[in-house]
C-alpha cells in the first residue's frame, strides 16, 4: 500500500505534468484527482434488487411473457422502498425492470418511495410508465378503487410536468375502471365522458333546462362564444337566443330530416374491436374473461372470451364544427338585428337553417321590446269615484237655458242614454264602434255610420282614453285597428259587456 502512495505521489508532484494542459489552469476540491482500487467500489446493490433480477433467469420466465415477467417482478418488489440519488438519464419504449441497470433500479425505487409519499417530482420519462404499469397491474394497492385514484392523481401531477403522458394516463384510467369494474362516477371530471355527456344533453335537448343545454353547447361548439365581441357585451341576449335556436333548429330536423340534428354534427355510435390498455405492459390474468361495462348510455365495453369491443362515438372528440358554424349564425343574425356596430358574416350554413335563426331572432328581439315598454296598471275600483267627481262637475257648469224644444230633446236623448251607459268620455259613434271591435262586430259599418274615417275614430277614441289608460288602445299601424291586448278587459268593464 505504501508503494501505491509513493507512486501516486511521485506522479503528482511532476513539474511537467503539472504543466500540461491534462493539470495546467485547473482548480480541484478536495477530492483526490487519483483513486485507488477500494475508492473506486461501487456501492453495494441491495439483495432485494439481486433477487429480483435473477428472477429474469428463472426457468418459468423462459417461456413466459415479458407481461408475466414484468408482473412477476413487480409484485415481488411491491413494498420496497430505498433512498438513492440518481441524476442519470434514459429513454425507452414500454420500459421494464429488466431494461434498468443497478443505479437505474435503485433511483427508480427511491423516487417510487417519494411519490407514494405525495411527492411527485421530475423524473425520466420511462420512470413515469413503469409506476403507471404497476398501477394498472394491481401492484401497490389492495383495492381497486385505491389503484385508479392513484393512477389519476399521478397522472394530474406528472402531465403538468411532462404533457407527454397525459393521453396514457387518461386512457389507462378508462381501461382501469372497466377491467376492475368500477363506479363509472369515479371517473365523472373525466374529459371523455364530460364530451360524452354534453352529446347525450345535445340529443336530449327537450329533457333539458336552458341552462343546462347553454354550458353543453358552449363546451361542444366550434366557434367558442367567448370570442365574440356581441357576446361579451350582451351575454344574456346571446345565450338565450342561442338556446332557443338550437331547439328550433332540432325541432326543424325532427319533423322534416330523416335523422336529428345531433346524429347531422356528430354522426352515429359505432362498435369496434378494441385493445385494452394498449400501448401498456399489462399481464392479463383473466384472459377469456366475459363481462360488461358502461360508462353512459353512449359509451360501453363488452368482452367476450377474452375479445374486447368498445361503442362510442369515434372520430374527433373535440369542438364541432357544425355546431360552431350554427352558433357563429346566431352571432350574426344578433348583430344585425341589433344593428351591432361590428357585423359578422357567415356562409358556412344553409338558407333553410339561417331562415330558422333569423326568425327565431326576430321573434326574440319583438318580446324583449314588448317586456321592456312600461306597463300601466288601471284600479277600476276607483273609476266609479272618478266618475261622481266628474258629475259633479258638470253640475256645477250647466247654466240655464231656454228649454229646448220637444224635437231637440228626442233627437238628442238617445245620445245621453247612450253616454251615461258608456261610463266613458267616448261619444256615441266612438262608443259604437269601440264596441264592434271589443265583439268582433263590424266596425267598418260602425264607421260609415257615423260618417268618419276608421283611423281617424281609433285616434279620437286613444286621445279621450289617454287620461284613463295613458297609453293608446288601439294600434292602427297595418290600416286595421287593433285593440290592445292589456286594456281589453278594463275596456269591456266600461261598457259591461
Amino acid at each position: 500500500m505504501s508503494d501505491i502512495k509513493e507512486i501516486l505521489k511521485s506522479v503528482l508532484s511532476d513539474e511537467k505534468l503539472l504543466n500540461s494542459r491534462a493539470f495546467k489552469d485547473r482548480v480541484y476540491t478536495d477530492e483526490p484527482i487519483l483513486r485507488t482500487a477500494s475508492q473506486l467500489r461501487r456501492p453495494e446493490v441491495p439483495q432485494k434488487i439481486k433477487e429480483m433480477k435473477s428472477l429474469a433467469f428463472s426457468p418459468e420466465a423462459y417461456w413466459k411473457t415479458s407481461a408475466w415477467l414484468f408482473y412477476t417482478q413487480g409484485k415481488f418488489m411491491e413494498d420496497y422502498s430505498d433512498e438513492f440519488e440518481y441524476s442519470g438519464e434514459m429513454s425507452g419504449y414500454y420500459p421494464t425492470y429488466r431494461d434498468l441497470d443497478n443505479d437505474q433500479l435503485r433511483g427508480y425505487f427511491s423516487w417510487r418511495t417519494a411519490v407514494r409519499n405525495g411527492i411527485v417530482s421530475d423524473a425520466p420519462l420511462p420512470f413515469a410508465f413503469i409506476y403507471m404499469y404497476e398501477l394498472i397491474n394491481e401492484i401497490g394497492w389492495s383495492e381497486p378503487d385505491k389503484g385508479l385514484e392513484s393512477l389519476e392523481l399521478f397522472g394530474e401531477k406528472f402531465s403538468a410536468i411532462q404533457p407527454s403522458v397525459k393521453k396514457y394516463w387518461r386512457q389507462w384510467s378508462l381501461d382501469m375502471a372497466a377491467y376492475y369494474q368500477l363506479p363509472p362516477e369515479m371517473l365523472s371530471e373525466h374529459p371523455d365522458l364530460i364530451w360524452d355527456n354534453n352529446i347525450l344533453i345535445l340529443q336530449n335537448w327537450e329533457d333539458n333546462d336552458d341552462n343546462t343545454l347553454w354550458k353543453a353547447i358552449s363546451d361542444m361548439s366550434g366557434y367558442p362564444p367567448e370570442s365574440s365581441r356581441f357576446f361579451s357585451e350582451y351575454p344574456d341576449i346571446f345565450i338565450e337566443t342561442a338556446v332557443s335556436c338550437f331547439r328550433r333548429i332540432s325541432d326543424f330536423f325532427r319533423d322534416h330530416r330523416k335523422k336529428s340534428l345531433c346524429c347531422h354534427m356528430f354522426g352515429n355510435p359505432a362498435e369496434m374491436t378494441y385493445h385494452i390498455f394498449e400501448s401498456a405492459v399489462f399481464y392479463d390474468r383473466q384472459s377469456l374473461r366475459n363481462c360488461e361495462y358502461s360508462f353512459n348510455e353512449i359509451h360501453s365495453l363488452t368482452c367476450t372470451n377474452g375479445v374486447w369491443r368498445c361503442r362510442k362515438y369515434y372520430g374527433n372528440r373535440s369542438r364541432n364544427r357544425i355546431l360552431g358554424n350554427i352558433i357563429k349564425a346566431v352571432d350574426s343574425a344578433l348583430r344585425d338585428r341589433y344593428e351591432y356596430r361590428f357585423r359578422l358574416r357567415t356562409e358556412d350554413v344553409s338558407k333553410n337553417i339561417m331562415s330558422l335563426i333569423v326568425k327565431e331572432t326576430d321573434l326574440l328581439y319583438e318580446k324583449r321590446k314588448m317586456a321592456e315598454a312600461p306597463k300601466i296598471e288601471i284600479d277600476l275600483s276607483q273609476l266609479d269615484s272618478i266618475r261622481k267627481a266628474a258629475e259633479i262637475t258638470r253640475d256645477k257648469l250647466i247654466v240655464e237655458e231656454e228649454a229646448p224644444d220637444i224635437t231637440e230633446m228626442q233627437s238628442s236623448e238617445p245620445e245621453t242614454v247612450q253616454e251615461a251607459e258608456n261610463d266613458s268620455p267616448l261619444d256615441a259613434e266612438e262608443s259604437a264602434f269601440l264596441k264592434a271591435l271589443l265583439n268582433g262586430g263590424d266596425w267598418k259599418e260602425q264607421a260609415r255610420a257615423a260618417g268618419r274615417m276608421s283611423s281617424i275614430l281609433a285616434d279620437s277614441i286613444n286621445e279621450k282614453l289617454f287620461d284613463l289608460f295613458g297609453d293608446t288602445v288601439i294600434d292602427f299601424s297595418d290600416e286595421t285597428p287593433v285593440l290592445i291586448e292589456d286594456y281589453t278587459d278594463e275596456l269591456k268593464g266600461m261598457f259591461h259587456i
